[in-house]
């Protein structure tokens, strides 16, 4: 890791998501904690049977990968409009893929080799996806150890796409006790990260 977390910080979403491309887990890092909420707040708009939310800010998270290794910076679109387009289309995805084995009996379901369920030029790359989902579970793995319990399930609410009241409400804590934690948090964060520099 040549980079510290805190010079990657300070980097711009594009420029990040050009080092992810070239293989920096750390922008990966930065860019995840940068668009988790969002990624959160846009999986709370989507539901199907038998999934979860964290089902889809996991699908949420694998876009943010594939939006890193295919997002041009020529384009006129922002990064971040990029980020919510190819979210929201892995989201849909799920949606669909749902619908269709609700309509179709359990009983007449063949399972196929190729699986054509993702939007076409989505990457399907069973070794990208499964990367992405380890990263995401290291990160959370160090958040809990960085974290109380407190701080990291108001975090995880939050992220999620609650604000700190429904997280409060959620929990049965007040407002402010979640607002507390949640700056906390931010701030324990913010500092670890910053103190990898040294």
């Amino acid at each position: 890791m040549s980079e510290s977390l805190k010079n990657l910080s300070e980097l711009s979403d594009a420029k990040l998501a050009e080092l992810v491309k070239s293989g920096n887990d750390s922008a990966f890092d930065v860019l995840t904690l940068r668009y988790l909420r969002n990624i959160g707040f846009l999986a709370k708009k989507y539901s199907a049977d038998g999934y979860e939310r964290n089902d889809f800010v996991q699908e949420g998270l694998l876009g943010l990968l594939y939006a890193c290794r295919t997002f041009d910076s020529n384009n006129k679109a922002s990064f971040k409009s990029y980020v919510d387009i190819v979210a929201k289309r892995r989201f849909i995805s799920i949606v669909r893929k749902a619908q269709r084995q609700k309509a179709v009996p359990s009983s007449s379901l063949v399972s196929l080799d190729a699986d054509n369920d993702e939007l076409e030029g989505e990457s399907t790359d069973p070794e990208q996806m499964m990367l992405a989902k380890e990263h995401y579970s290291l990160l959370l793995d160090e958040l809990k150890t960085l974290l109380s319990e407190r701080e990291y399930t108001v975090l995880m609410l939050y992220c999620g796409g609650m604000s700190y009241v429904e997280a409060a409400k959620k929990l049965g804590i007040s407002a402010k006790s979640a607002d507390n934690a949640l700056q906390r948090a931010k701030k324990k964060i913010s500092l670890h990260y910053m103190s990898l520099k040294d």
